[in-house]
């Protein structure tokens, strides 16, 4: 008999195994490997079993927290889109009541740009 990790049925003098076969060693030696890998298959069953949970809880709270930032994105885009349209209609309205100087202005803003670019 060995002494192994989980053993201690050897019978040792001065550090030394007595009259103890190698098949006997080997056989020791396969029954704590056997045992270690149970612990271990227990061990990461259940630290697997904890991951599941804490993902499904962080799902959960990630979805929930979706939904809030939806619920509140929902009226701020549909004051976004009541401005846009208020806006749009002030521009067509000054476009239709002054559209020479709407011109004038297209033009002035083109030529500025036409200016800053050539300095690059």
């Amino acid at each position: 008999m060995a002494t192994g990790l989980f053993s201690s049925s050897a019978k040792k003098r001065n550090g030394s195994l007595l009259n103890v076969s190698v098949e006997d060693q080997l056989s020791e030696i396969r029954d704590d490997i056997a045992a270690l890998s149970s612990v271990l298959s227990k061990h990461g069953a259940k630290a697997s079993r904890d991951v599941r949970a804490k993902a499904g809880d962080i799902r959960e709270h990630a979805e929930a927290g979706f939904e809030d930032l939806r619920e509140n994105l929902e009226p701020l885009l549909a004051e976004l889109r009541d401005r846009y349209s208020v806006a749009e209609r002030q521009v067509r309205q000054g476009v239709r009541e002054h559209p020479v100087a709407t011109i004038g202005a297209a033009a002035a803003l083109g030529l500025l740009f036409a200016v800053l670019m050539r300095r690059r």
